[in-house]
C-alpha cells in the first residue's frame, strides 16, 4: 500500500513538472535590435553613405520569417524594397560585382 501511494506521489510530481514547462513564458523577453558593424556616415543632405556608395533612404521592411515577426533596417535608394526582396537576397548564393541594391544594418 506504502509503494502505491509513494509511486502515485511521484507520478504526479512528475506530471506537474512536465506541465509547469509547456505553458508560455511571461519572462521571455522580446529580442532587441541586432545591430550589425556597417560602417556607414550620415550626410549633411540627409543621404547615407557606405563604402563611397551614395544611399537616399534609411527603411524598415517588416515580414514573416518561419514563425517569428522580423524586421531588417537598410539602407537603399528604392523607397519601394520589400522584405521579399530582402530575405531572398540573403538566401540566394550569387556573388555580384554591382553596386549592392541595399545594405543590411541589422534586424529586431
Amino acid at each position: 500500500m506504502k509503494r502505491k501511494i509513494g509511486i502515485a506521489i511521484m507520478f504526479g510530481l512528475i506530471c506537474i513538472n512536465i506541465l509547469s514547462g509547456c505553458g508560455p513564458s511571461s519572462n521571455e523577453k522580446q529580442t532587441d535590435f541586432e545591430e550589425l558593424e556597417v560602417d556607414y556616415v550620415i550626410n549633411d543632405d540627409g543621404t547615407y553613405t557606405y563604402k563611397d556608395l551614395n544611399y537616399s533612404y534609411k527603411i524598415e521592411v517588416s515580414g514573416i520569417e518561419g514563425e517569428k515577426q522580423v524586421t531588417y533596417v537598410v539602407l537603399t535608394n528604392d523607397k519601394s524594397i520589400s522584405f521579399d526582396d530582402v530575405t531572398y537576397s540573403l538566401k540566394k548564393s550569387e556573388i555580384s560585382i554591382d553596386e549592392p541594391q541595399f545594405i543590411i544594418l541589422g534586424w529586431y
